[in-house]
């Protein structure tokens, strides 16, 4: 069934999509791609489709000026209670700090003014983390100890919010952890789902997480947030990284709708912050623009720049105020019927035009991931999102070029077999120096009737006493045996680079110097038919049939080239030198088992030669006799049974016999 070629190329189609479709189901499986060329296509999406930034987040920001103001680095505790007694009129509706209070202050009282004017705003959230490395658990993470504020800000805040930010394996945050383990099996929700849970009245008691999906019942609607099998939620970075306070005043504060809202602490604390960009919002505060600490981190949309850890929390809160959670890719089914789809195609498109397919099949996978980027940006367009968002799961679908290029590669291949093979075939009907010329000139266009003038050494072989043997012989053991001497011949012919330009029945004719240019023509054709005549006489002395070639041979000018219509041509050479090689396989010329050359080609011979003799021959259509010779020996090559001079020379019996 697979020897036709058709029906074997498409099985090889159909075998590479079924490859293609298993092997990208083991990789989804595996999450081959997830951590690096996926989150690459995650990164490029969320690049490509900043969502627009709402203002329902204000960052305080622990800064350089601040530091300034209170004279060192940590802050000590008054700062803060002056932050929180400048926020409580404000009517911030949440306020969470992304800053350690996990040591007591050297003065007692500094940690209860803290206290107090926790207590006194009463909505406000102080940071806990997991330490030191966390074991994953069913979607969630366990951490051996936690690091939790002094008691005393402890039993005074809303509550805690745990800040363990965990970078992917490249270093680029994109996820917010949303619970956490302590080593009590104590849970703790991450400082983003606490912010926001807060500023929407979410209950975080009713909580639940239902496979990969985790929901937070709230007044105006339940927050439904995908999660990985971590436990964490994709944070939809709707900014990129805000300049610092004080290298942007054009844009601050909160003037530049490309960035989140991030104020001064100082300037809070001192009063120049307007109202209006505290009251209502979600108040996350931390170090930023805080050259002292490296608490930042690259994100998708961070370019070459970080991004302090409070604004990765601010972002985080954004994606769920807003409702807009990007997912790394799509579901399975989606990505493998897409992979099918692509993979399959481009297949066929290979498979039609080869090369140029696999051209117009990248084509097509660009205007895929065009696509595929262009509709993930459309379901991210408005103030408010609709849940869950995929990336487009690019990374899964491009290992279709690979199988193009496999398909490309196979066919290539197939091809080439198939022009050896051709060579091979057409080489039994021309010889290959012919075959080569004939594809040479048809790749360049040039295969058309016509020839060119050569110097060339031409060889005829004839079989004597043909009629008598075809008598006496079934016409099938006569092909076999003819069949037989040609083969032997042939060898030798292409050991002294001839080319055989023709059998006729009972003869062949041999060329030197065309199609291709050959050194020592005329030379290398005596050797030659001497060679065969050897070969001959021993094939015929091992109990073949009593077969026996007289040989001529001589060399001039001819015209070679193709001969015969357009449609069916052959390449020959025509002239007066061919027909004198021809006339010279005369048996009373070149007698049974000799070789009879001119004098044209004894003139190329050299002196290391014994021949004969042989007078002149009458040439229909030239006037001149043609002085032919016997060549018993050239060179170490002999004769095999050399025949005596004639008694009278050709010439004169042919003279005497037309009297």
């Amino acid at each position: 069934m697979f020897t036709k070629r058709q029906t074997r190329q498409r099985a090889v189609v159909a075998g590479l999509t079924l490859v293609a479709v298993l092997s990208g189901a083991l990789a989804l499986s595996a999450e081959v791609f997830d951590t690096t060329l996926q989150s690459a296509v995650y990164d490029q999406a969320i690049n490509i489709a900043s969502a627009t930034v709402r203002n329902q987040v204000t960052i305080v920001a622990i800064d350089e000026p601040t530091i300034a103001q209170y004279g060192r680095y940590p802050l000590p505790k008054q700062a803060y209670t002056d932050l929180l007694r400048a926020l409580r009129p404000q009517g911030a509706s949440v306020i969470s700090f992304d800053v350690a209070f996990y040591e007591p202050s050297p003065n007692p009282q500094d940690d209860e003014k803290l206290a107090a004017a926790i207590r006194d705003v009463g909505n406000v959230y102080l940071a806990m983390q997991g330490a030191p490395d966390a074991t994953l658990g069913d979607h969630i993470e366990r951490y051996p100890t936690v690091q939790l504020p002094i008691a005393i800000l402890r039993d005074a805040a809303a509550g805690v919010a745990a800040v363990n930010i965990h970078p992917d394996p490249d270093g680029r945050v994109r996820y917010a952890q949303l619970q956490i383990q302590g080593p009590d099996g104590q849970t703790y929700y991450s400082m983003p789902l606490v912010t926001a849970a807060r500023k929407v009245r979410g209950d975080l008691t009713q909580a639940r997480r239902t496979a990969d999906v985790f929901t937070v019942p709230a007044p105006l609607g339940d927050r439904v947030m995908p999660i990985d099998r971590r436990g964490g939620m994709s944070v939809y970075y709707a900014a990129p990284p805000a300049p610092a306070t004080y290298d942007n005043p054009a844009s601050y504060p909160c003037k530049d709708p490309l960035y989140l809202c991030v104020v001064s602490m100082k300037d809070l604390i001192n009063g120049t912050i307007p109202r209006d960009l505290i009251v209502g919002r979600a108040i996350l505060i931390g170090a930023h623009s805080l050259s002292a600490v490296p608490d930042n981190y690259p994100v998708p949309n961070s370019g070459g720049q970080k991004m302090y850890g409070v604004e990765i929390w601010a972002n985080a809160v954004q994606s769920i105020l807003t409702n807009r959670y990007p997912v790394l890719r799509q579901n399975d089914p989606m990505t493998l019927a897409e992979l099918l789809v692509l993979t399959l195609v481009g297949l066929l498109v290979v498979l039609r035009w080869r090369l140029l397919g696999f051209l117009a099949s990248l084509v097509l996978l660009a205007l895929y991931v065009v696509g595929a980027y262009s509709f993930f940006a459309i379901q991210t367009q408005g103030l408010v999102g609709q849940g869950p968002v995929e990336v487009p799961s690019i990374a899964y679908v491009v290992p279709a070029v690979f199988w193009w290029i496999i398909l490309l590669g196979y066919l290539l291949v197939e091809e080439q077999v198939a022009v050896a093979r051709t060579r091979v075939t057409f080489g039994r009907f021309v010889t290959p120096a012919v075959a080569r010329t004939i594809m040479e000139r048809e790749e360049a266009g040039k295969l058309a009737l016509g020839g060119e003038e050569k110097r060339v050494t031409v060889l005829f072989g004839d079989i004597r006493g043909f009629t008598t043997l075809s008598e006496g012989m079934a016409p099938g053991a006569l092909l076999s045996h003819l069949n037989r001497y040609f083969d032997g011949m042939v060898d030798i012919v292409n050991r002294y680079e001839g080319t055989v330009n023709k059998y006729n029945g009972d003869n062949i004719m041999v060329l030197w110097g065309a199609p291709l240019e050959v050194k020592d023509q005329a030379r290398k054709a005596v050797e030659c038919a001497l060679e065969m005549q050897r070969w001959i006489v021993t094939e015929r002395e091992k109990g073949g049939p009593d077969v026996s070639f007289g040989f001529g041979i001589n060399t001039g000018r001819v015209v070679a080239g193709f001969l015969g219509a357009k449609g069916r041509m052959e390449y020959t050479v025509i002239g007066d030198s061919a027909n004198v090689a021809s006339r010279l396989t005369s048996s009373d010329i070149a007698r049974r088992d000799q070789v009879a050359c001119s004098g044209e080609t004894l003139r190329e011979l050299g002196d290391d030669l014994d021949a004969v003799d042989l007078g002149a021959v009458l040439v229909k259509g030239r006037v001149e006799p043609v002085p032919c010779w016997q060549i018993n020996r050239l060179g170490s090559v002999r004769a095999p049974r050399p025949a005596p001079p004639p008694e009278i020379p050709i010439g004169r019996a042919a003279v005497a016999g037309s009297h």
